[in-house]
């Protein structure tokens, strides 16, 4: 009969391993954001390609021609041309409301400037969790509407390294509490040891090594967060 100890080892791989297949897609797929929604491909059909968020309304990429996009936000369509030449990619974005604004890409970086040359900035201010619109400003910066109509500049989302990282810190927390044999390990390999003659573990040792290894398995939970 396997022991409580082992059961509960064998549980926690389990949940960790699937944890790691359902964020899969979390990680792999390509996403844009407007503000604060998350947008990923939902489909696409007759030069129309679909985004959905689970925060917001769809929007909605039609490809007109090589050089020209049209992006749907709520019903609105905002114009948007490639006017890149070699060694410089630009693109010029019209309004509904017939605003124009060019945008360069500067080393994957996005600058927007109005029709002056005045590079836009995209300063986002909100109050209890509302957006607020100061005067002038449009809907949408010039940058976000370029990356949402190509996904050239879509990107994956959090670090999944972190992932593994707090398995392995969860397996040495674990062993560390619970397994006699890896305290005496982690002892023999302790330099410390070193400096005294058939050194044994002591039972403040023990308990301190069960202290430690709940500490490292609390810490792995805020490790694997860290991944999101």
């Amino acid at each position: 009969m396997k022991k409580p100890g082992s059961i509960f080892f064998v549980f926690v791989l389990l949940v960790s391993v699937l944890t790691g297949i359902l964020s899969r897609t979390y990680f792999t797929d390509r996403v844009f954001y407007l503000y604060e929604d998350t947008y990923k491909f939902a489909g696409e059909q007759d030069r129309l390609i679909t985004y959905h968020s689970s925060t917001a309304g769809p929007v909605q990429v039609r490809t007109d021609d090589e050089l020209h996009r049209t992006l749907i936000i709520g019903g609105q369509s905002y114009a948007i041309e490639d006017r890149s030449v070699p060694y410089s990619i630009k693109f010029r974005v019209t309004y509904p409301n017939g605003h124009v604004y060019n945008v360069e890409d500067n080393n994957d970086m996005l600058l927007s400037y109005d029709d002056k040359g005045n590079i836009v900035m995209a300063i986002q201010l909100y109050a209890n969790g509302e957006r607020i619109k100061q005067e002038g400003e449009e809907a949408f910066p010039p940058s976000a509407l370029i990356s949402a109509a190509y996904p050239d500049y879509h990107v994956k989302r959090g670090i999944p390294g972190f992932l593994f990282l707090a398995l392995g810190l969860l397996i040495f927390g674990l062993c560390s509490f619970r397994y006699q044999a890896f305290q005496d390990l982690m002892f023999r390999l302790s330099p410390q040891r070193l400096m005294y003659e058939n050194p044994e573990p002591s039972d403040f040792y023990y308990f301190m090594s069960k202290v430690g290894g709940i500490v490292v398995m609390i810490g792995s939970i805020f490790v694997a967060f860290k991944a999101y």
